[in-house]
């Protein structure tokens, strides 16, 4: 039985993770079993649900509960301190592809490992100077925004900035900061990342697509867009500057917002990359990025930068919640870009990766010729190319499966979920220069292109 006691100097949330932690631990609580609500516990406890919230969370955090969406928090059925580390430490069996060219998971064999480490040793010297406020830790939000004038042309301030555990938490402080947009409609760019689209009618956001390649003047009415200007997933598609230039002066003379979405926009093999659309639009641009393409997608460490005018709004609505996310990992990565290490890493990844894609094009141009043709952007981790022959695109990916090859699929990207885009996306970021190479022969033994 939970029990909290109002009289202890130690918190609600912490008093309610404890026991519940306890009878995990002591078999009180079966893995597999169901957790109740945040809703009725927080009733049965006389809590606010937020003060539940935090006590699953850090259950969640912890590997002690797991969440799924649409089943609610249960005890998973292998507990943390159970977890058999030597097992851990072998190679995965669980591959799908002998040579994987899809973003299902990342190898990190580029993870910058001493850099790290050394940063690490460093914090465990110094430890935590402060608890951190609502939107992160502030050491970290002050390197933050340094290295975002200096890689993106951002100028914003740290209480601007909001650290958060993806884009899903990030488009919730959206919603919740613009409430207009459940009255109006969000345009959101098409195709594009599942995610980027699906969160928005769990937040009762009403959506509307549109084709970011064509002119601002023909998109949908609506009160802001989202978009991925760079380096658009899965068509590869990134705005010129002077495309940039000419969306941001339509959105200000018809006072929109923007979101902007940059998961990869260091990674830019054609140059200096392009200063985000905050640096010409920031009075009404939400900037989100993360370190996905970078140091990994397991860090789940995002940011996005508000505009200044909804700065008292966040502070109003979040001041008096937690930050659940790693103040740990935060003053490492702040760490990282004190001594440039980071930035110096992202150059160095630039040229591995400009390599690699290099790479994958030049191998693909002797197997393939003229059937595939590379399109888009030179940016980011994975290359887009043209289906020249008429085939389904899905029954390329199913064929080249069969030689144990795996390719992205695009079509999940796409608003009506149309069939077979005439297009192939290959990603080579957890592929080296030989399983480049072996894996295209492979899949030329068993793809042979229509002439």
């Amino acid at each position: 039985m939970l029990t909290l006691n109002r009289q202890s100097h130690e918190q609600l949330y912490h008093q309610l993770y404890r026991q519940l932690r306890a009878e995990i631990e002591t078999g009180v609580r079966q893995p597999g079993q169901v957790l109740a609500s945040t809703r009725f516990l927080a009733q049965q406890l006389r809590v606010s649900r937020n003060t539940v919230d935090h006590a699953y969370q850090d259950l969640v955090a912890e590997g002690y509960v797991v969440s799924k969406p649409g089943a609610g928090y249960h005890v998973p059925q292998q507990l943390p301190y159970l977890t058999d580390m030597s097992a851990l430490a072998q190679p995965a069996t669980t591959e799908k592809f002998r040579y994987d060219f899809t973003e299902s998971y990342d190898h990190l064999r580029l993870f910058p490992k001493q850099a790290w480490r050394n940063a690490e040793q460093a914090m465990m010297f110094t430890g935590l100077p402060h608890i951190q406020p609502a939107n992160g830790d502030l050491q970290y939000r002050r390197q933050l925004v340094a290295m975002l004038a200096r890689v993106k042309g951002i100028h914003a301030t740290p209480e601007q900035l909001v650290v958060t555990s993806g884009f899903n938490e990030a488009a919730g402080i959206i919603a919740n900061l613009l409430p207009e947009l459940t009255t109006g409609q969000l345009g959101v760019a098409n195709p594009t990342a599942p995610n980027a689209r699906h969160v928005w009618p769990r937040l009762d956001v009403p959506t509307v697509p549109f084709t970011p390649e064509t002119p601002p003047t023909t998109w949908p009415a609506a009160l802001g867009y989202l978009l991925t200007p760079t380096h658009n997933f899965p068509t590869s598609y990134g705005f010129t500057v002077a495309e940039r230039h000419r969306l941001t002066t339509w959105t200000r003379a018809k006072q929109r917002y923007l979101i902007e979405l940059d998961t990869d926009g260091t990674l830019d093999y054609g140059g200096t990359p392009a200063p985000a659309l905050a640096h010409d639009y920031p009075e009404r641009t939400f900037y989100y990025s993360n370190y996905d393409d970078t140091l990994g997608s397991a860090l789940c460490l995002g940011f996005l930068v508000i505009p200044a005018d909804l700065v008292p709004t966040y502070q109003a609505k979040y001041s008096k919640l937690p930050n659940r996310n790693s103040q740990w990992q935060q003053q490492i990565v702040s760490h990282l870009i004190a001594n440039d290490a980071l930035e110096r890493f992202m150059r160095q990844l630039t040229l591995v990766y400009a390599n690699h894609r290099q790479l994958l094009l030049d191998t693909l141009q002797t197997a393939f010729g003229a059937a595939l043709v590379p399109m888009g952007a030179p940016a980011g981790t994975f290359v887009t190319l043209r289906l020249t022959t008429g085939e389904r695109a899905s029954d390329v990916i199913a064929t080249a499966a069969q030689a144990g090859v795996g390719l992205v699929d695009p079509d999940r990207c796409w608003v009506d979920l149309r069939e077979d885009y005439q297009s192939l996306v290959l990603s080579f970021r957890q592929v080296d220069d030989a399983q480049i190479i072996a894996g295209i022969r492979a899949w030329q033994t068993v793809w042979h292109p229509r002439a």
